[in-house]
Parts: structure tokens; sequence; C-alpha cells
């Protein structure tokens, strides 16, 4: 009985100290949270009601806010494209760091070989003309899936 006593008061006072968070997103939207950690490019959390772990990419989220402390953590900062010259503010994600963001368009694009001009440069050059396009369209970060130079692919995303 003292032990089943002991269980049920636990479940009960679980919830009064568990840590909750709660996410802005670079969209607007909020969610309560309990946070884990931040791990790379991903903020690892749970919700509330669950202990399985979630992930989210940092760049979708804004800030953090501790409830108990009301402390505010600024995760990432929204970035603003206005023409194809703001291209070095688009970033290069990989597959897994998309979680969160919204998949805007699939981007395309050729590049001539030029004599002389080594794998590596053309790499460049063709991540470059891929972030351009990106930027002419609005869209923040893209996912490279090809980049030889006959056949430029990505995949763009945005908050």
């Amino acid at each position: 009985m003292k032990n089943l006593l002991t269980a049920l008061a636990i479940a009960l006072t679980a919830q009064l100290f568990a840590q909750t968070h709660e996410i802005v997103k670079h969209n607007g939207e909020k969610l309560e949270i309990n946070f884990i950690k931040t791990e790379g490019n991903l903020v690892y959390y749970s919700l509330p009601t669950s202990a399985e772990e979630k992930k989210i990419s940092r760049y979708a989220v804004a800030q953090l806010n501790e409830r108990s402390k009301n402390n505010s953590l600024i995760i990432s900062k929204k970035i603003n494209l206005n023409d194809e010259s703001d291209y070095n503010k688009v970033i290069v994600l990989k597959e897994s760091e998309t979680i969160g963001l919204k998949k805007s368009s699939d981007l395309t694009g050729f590049l001539g070989k030029i004599k002389g001009e080594t794998r590596w440069s053309m790499s460049e050059m063709g991540e470059k003309r891929l972030k351009q396009n990106a930027a002419k369209k609005g869209d923040q970060f893209i996912v490279i899936t090809s980049n030889k130079t006959d056949n430029l692919k990505a995949i763009a995303y945005t908050y």
C-alpha cells in the first residue's frame, strides 16, 4: 500500500516539476514543450504529455522561452532576402536538418563546362547558382540533391 501511494504521488506531482518551455517558430507558431538539448542544427524536445523525443531544425525556431524563470533564448535569427544579390544568406542544409521548415520548390540549373576549371571550383559554382535561384524566389534554405555540371538540383525550403 505504501508503494502504491508513493507511485501515485510521484505520478501526480511529476507534471508540476517538469521543465516547461515554449518554442516560438519564425512563422509565428508556438509550441509548449519540454526542452531536452540543442545539438548541431537540431533542437531536441518532448511534448508535455509524452516522453517521446522529437526534433526540429534550429533554423525554424526563433526563440525558446523558459516559463518558470521568464528567460528567453534566441535560437536563430530570421533570414530576410530582398533579391538575388542576397544569395550569400541562403543556407545549405542536410535533408535531416529541415524538420519544421516548409518545402517551397524544386530548383534546377545548368553549368557549362569551362576549360581549365577543377571539379571543386565547378562544385562551388554550382552551389552558388542554386543559392542565387533560391534567393531570387525568396527561399532561405536549400538541400542540394545533385551538383553535377549538367544537372544542378536542389530542394528549396522556407519558414
